[in-house]
């Protein structure tokens, strides 16, 4: 009996030290009426402060409108924080939000508006913990309060009125709105009326033999994706647009009458391609850290000129000629004199550049020492080595190149420094 009770003890001690840091947080709620938006945050117990997670910028100091006089938001250390402004503790703060489409730098905005009165919403903007964030913190419980006449879209199911869920790392992107989702190509799809009709057609055309490319190259997700592309007016003349990737999602917000003048048809769906190759990384990309980005951001550039090129054809030279351009600008961005990771916190595109420079050569070697798929064939050795517990970073990816090919690989400053004029065959 004794044994057994050890056992049980002993158990419950490891789930503990695995269970992530309380955040302090009860409970994030988003809310949508007739008034706007708003959201409130109810803590476990009293607390000094409120740290948010990520804080690019000032600017929920601007556009946050505390519903108490007392409350503020400021910035301490480097971060973005909710105080009293008579210094006394609090255990429930509210905001009125200004839900309107804002780029913010090296982070992704809180609110995507479709055309059409739909809103993509960012959950990780709203993350925050008691007194100090620290990277322990990895969960949120959050609800949405919703008007009779929308629904919340979430993890591919439709939800109404009042719902909660328990959030985590990034965050995701989930829509509130009326316009139906649509179901095709293994991903659940909204597209925003108001965009070009050749756009539409061409995602809806294009997405289907781009999932099917990474599938057969890396084998088939295990959830559904869900894809957003919306448009919305932005004020000031501004315009542009701003996509990325969380997990098992991808989405494109167009914004400014002008963004949809200027929309490049193939860039585009290219960036969709990159944006695809990101959800077959696995687990590769999900637990990859930002000073290594060069592996995933490289290797989905890398990925999507190789779709690129299978589609148009043996004789297509995009990815050469990207190869090209992208070591130039990679090897005038890093002086010899200073580390990757130093150049890659003042430059991320870097990451980029010089990502796709190291993985096509990476590539081009495996081709050559007869692995036929290449990039594909290393990144599926990597993602193994990381779920057998290394670490996803460049040891552990050069790694995975020496176990397919017996040899080390050069270091990251060789690979960019070798020679581009070879042939980089599909």
């Amino acid at each position: 009996m004794r044994y057994f009770i050890a056992i049980a003890a002993i158990v419950l001690a490891v789930l503990l030290l695995a269970k992530p840091d309380a955040s302090g947080i009860q409970l994030i709620t988003l809310a949508k009426s007739e008034f706007g938006w708003t959201v409130t945050y109810s803590l476990s117990e009293p607390t000094d402060r409120l740290m948010f997670v990520r804080s690019p910028d000032r600017s929920r100091s601007e556009r946050w409108q505390p519903l108490d006089s007392n409350v503020a938001i400021s910035w301490q250390d480097g971060n973005e924080v909710i105080t009293t402004r008579n210094g006394e503790p609090f255990d429930e703060v509210s905001f009125a939000l200004d839900a309107t489409y804002v780029p913010l730098p090296k982070d992704y905005a809180p609110f995507s508006p479709f055309s059409n009165g739909g809103m993509l919403v960012h959950t990780g903007r709203f993350f925050a913990c008691a007194n100090t964030c620290t990277a322990n913190h990895h969960e949120w419980p959050m609800a949405m309060q919703l008007p009779t006449d929308d629904y919340l879209l979430i993890n591919g199911t439709r939800q109404q009125g009042f719902f909660e869920w328990l959030d985590r790392d990034s965050g995701r992107a989930i829509y509130v709105g009326k316009q139906p989702p649509e179901h095709f190509a293994a991903l659940v799809t909204l597209i925003d009326p108001a965009l070009p009709q050749s756009l539409q057609y061409g995602l809806v055309s294009e997405l289907p033999m781009i999932m099917s490319y990474f599938t057969k190259q890396l084998g088939s997700l295990t959830q559904t994706p869900m894809l957003f592309a919306s448009y919305g007016d932005y004020q000031g003349g501004y315009y542009g647009q701003q996509g990325g990737v969380l997990p098992n999602q991808i989405f494109m917000h167009w914004y400014g009458e002008a963004s949809l003048e200027n929309i490049n048809e193939e860039t585009t769906l290219w960036f969709f391609a990159h944006e695809i190759a990101h959800l077959f990384q696995g687990s590769g990309l999900r637990y990859s850290s930002t000073e290594e980005a060069w592996i995933h951001e490289g290797a989905a550039e890398m990925m999507a000129y190789l779709y690129t090129d299978s589609k148009l054809g043996q004789s297509s030279d995009l990815l050469s000629t990207a190869v090209q351009e992208a070591q130039q600008k990679c090897t005038a961005a890093w002086p010899i004199s200073e580390t990757f990771v130093a150049v890659g916190k003042v430059d991320f595109r870097t990451h980029y550049t010089c990502g796709l420079v190291a993985n096509a050569e990476l590539h081009a070697q495996l081709k050559a020492n007869g692995i036929d798929a290449g990039i594909f064939t290393l990144w599926q050795t990597y993602s193994d080595l990381i779920q057998q517990g290394e670490p996803a970073n460049s040891t552990t990816y050069f790694a995975a190149f020496k176990q397919l090919t017996g040899y080390a690989s050069m270091t990251l400053r060789q690979l960019i420094d070798r020679p581009v004029s070879m042939t980089v065959a599909p």
